[in-house]
């Protein structure tokens, strides 16, 4: 899978999570499948040693975080789930019969892993009512908008202010349209998005394993994944 494909990937997720935001609940099944790619392609991505015990420990933190946010209807009990991850990560390397090698490589890129599952689990955070709704369509909009951006084979110095100016601007048009929101707020979540689509789309570009269909797919995932703790705490300043 090409870069033009993981780009045109990650608008589509991020077109998902906008379109699921107007009825909640899809937004929870969308979330979850999120998870259960980054979970299955990730330890790939940056080629742990190990696959399977990074797998599990980053689909338990995510679906755990996800079920704490829509079970007590709070953030507060994420950064529980996300501390017994950490606390996992290293259980799952004390059960490797392998030697245990690049032991601080493996337990880093766990950890990464469970806290990028983690902020997914903040999208449906923000609830279901009307300016929740259209903060979480506006941030997805911008994803989108700065993914599109990444499709051409276009050099590095380009990429990044041209994503950063597109998604800024479908977040101006967000905030203009969606008067929850505001402007001045749509402005500055699409710059957010756009600087966070570019550089995960660059940096991640780099790893060899990045071709491959699933570490592709993970790739691809996790600028809407990352974006969802920015999001929830915009939408918290905003909705307070």
């Amino acid at each position: 899978m090409g870069a033009s494909t993981r780009a045109v990937v990650t608008a589509v997720l991020a077109a998902a999570l906008a379109v699921g935001a107007m009825w909640h609940w899809p937004v929870l099944v969308v979330v979850a499948a999120l998870v259960g790619v980054v979970a299955g392609g990730w330890p790939r991505l940056i080629s742990l040693p190990v696959t399977v015990g990074p797998g599990v420990v980053i689909a338990l933190c995510g679906l755990g975080a996800l079920a704490v946010v829509v079970l007590t209807e709070s953030v507060d009990g994420v950064a529980v789930v996300l501390g017994l991850a950490v606390a996992a990560a290293f259980v799952q390397e004390m059960l490797r019969r392998d030697g245990r090698p690049r032991l601080v490589e493996s337990v880093a890129g766990t950890v990464t892993g469970s806290v990028v599952a983690a902020s997914a689990a903040m999208w449906p955070a923000l609830g279901a009512t009307r300016p929740a709704t259209a903060v979480v369509v506006t941030a997805a909009a911008a994803l989108a908008a700065g993914a599109i951006c990444t499709v051409p084979p276009l050099r590095a110095q380009v990429v990044s202010p041209l994503a950063m100016v597109v998604a800024g601007g479908a977040g101006l048009v967000a905030g203009l349209v969606l008067p929850a929101v505001g402007p001045l707020v749509g402005v500055a979540t699409g710059l957010v998005a756009g600087i966070l689509t570019s550089t995960v789309h660059l940096v991640l570009g780099r790893f060899p394993s990045s071709t491959r269909p699933l570490p592709a797919l993970a790739a691809a995932a996790l600028p809407p994944m990352l974006a969802g703790a920015p999001t929830f705490m915009l939408g918290s300043l905003l909705l307070a």
